[in-house]
């Protein structure tokens, strides 16, 4: 008999021990992303969240984690993740999880709740697929290697935001998005709440650029890796082909770095951007001052989680990345799942 209860901090230990069992993946390619040592961290990014735990015989074998987020007329309901021990599969337990999530979402009549899914992550999107979830959008996870540094040569002024630019960088950042699905305008009050509250992010970690004193591009830089690292168990074959190529090459000249299996990856994200179409060389010179950032400070790797039809997507190809994709699933609660082949990635959901 399995017993589905609310999170005790007494859990924090057992969850983390239960996670670290539980990679992302199949038998080419999976990871495992710690959280440690706060379980909890992850959620308190949100204005308001959830976790249920499930116990056999009074020992947690699993649980479930969701936020409710607002939209312009209905809530809707954001998945975080579900882990079941490895010991206990094929009972059913990741079902009943998944239902109180969904019960959850009807009693505040959410339109609709959704999650992401790790693309080689096959035993998670069949579970999904099979309670009804449709896949409805593809977005892209892009690693940049910090190999070597870019030089910045334009005349662009790339700066780290002041108070004065705020409220020009919220306009810039609400017109680049607007139409996306889950994206709702910033205010100035609200964008400095969000960003302060992301651990790791902070609006002295936001950078501008400017064209003849206007702000024509921007960005956040993300230590993500304050409440996520990644190691990969399993590393995907063309990962290994490339990275003996770039062996090879190396003596010849400086190449990107491919991350090996059971290295562990400190992330870092480049989140919120936006620029005018006009100047997209600017938000070029924004990400090589990440790269160089990160190039000093003996950071290999940085990135991003972008919709494909996004347009620092050709941006973003000069830079050599590697790709890999989450599949975003959703369902229809209390009205229906909104069209989501224009959507904001929010940088909080990426942290799997």
């Amino acid at each position: 008999m399995v017993n589905i209860r609310p999170f005790r901090e007494e859990d924090n230990d057992t969850l983390l021990d239960i996670e670290r069992l539980c990679p992302q993946g199949n038998e080419e390619c999976a990871i495992i992303i710690d959280k440690g040592p706060d379980i909890t961290a992850r959620y308190e990014i949100y204005d308001n969240w959830e976790i249920r735990v499930a116990e056999k015989n009074a020992a947690a074998v699993g649980w479930i984690g969701w936020t409710i987020k607002q939209g312009l007329d209905e809530p809707y309901l954001y998945i975080v993740e579900v882990m079941v021990h490895p010991g206990h599969k094929d009972l059913g337990i990741e079902v009943e999880l998944i239902g109180e999530a969904e019960k959850a979402a009807s009693e505040i009549k959410a339109s609709y709740i959704y999650c992401y899914a790790y693309e080689p992550n096959e035993e998670f999107i069949d579970l999904f697929e099979k309670l009804g979830y449709m896949k409805e959008k593809t977005i892209q996870a892009i690693s940049i290697s910090a190999y070597k540094k870019e030089k910045i040569e334009s005349g662009y002024e790339i700066e780290r935001i002041n108070p004065d630019d705020i409220h020009e960088t919220i306009k810039l950042i609400n017109s680049y998005y607007h139409g996306n699905a889950q994206f709702y305008p910033f205010t100035t009050e609200k964008f400095r709440d969000y960003t302060e509250r992301i651990l790791g992010y902070g609006l002295e970690n936001f950078i501008v650029a400017k064209w003849k004193g206007y702000i024509v591009a921007c960005a956040g830089f993300w230590d993500c890796s304050v409440l996520m690292e990644v190691t990969y168990t399993k590393e995907p074959m063309m990962w290994k082909i490339m990275a003996n190529a770039y062996g090879i090459l190396r003596h010849l000249a400086r190449m990107p770095d491919i991350p090996s299996e059971g290295e562990v990856c400190k992330l870092h994200s480049i989140v919120d951007f936006a620029f005018e179409q006009d100047h997209s060389l600017a938000m070029e010179e924004i990400i090589d001052y990440f790269n160089n950032l990160m190039f000093d400070t003996n950071c290999k790797f940085f990135g991003a989680y972008i919709d494909p039809d996004d347009p620092i997507h050709g941006i973003m190809k000069k830079f050599k990345p590697m790709y890999e994709n989450l599949y975003l699933y959703a369902k229809p609660i209390s009205g229906k799942v909104p069209d989501l082949s224009r959507t904001y990635v929010d940088c909080r959901d990426t942290i799997l």
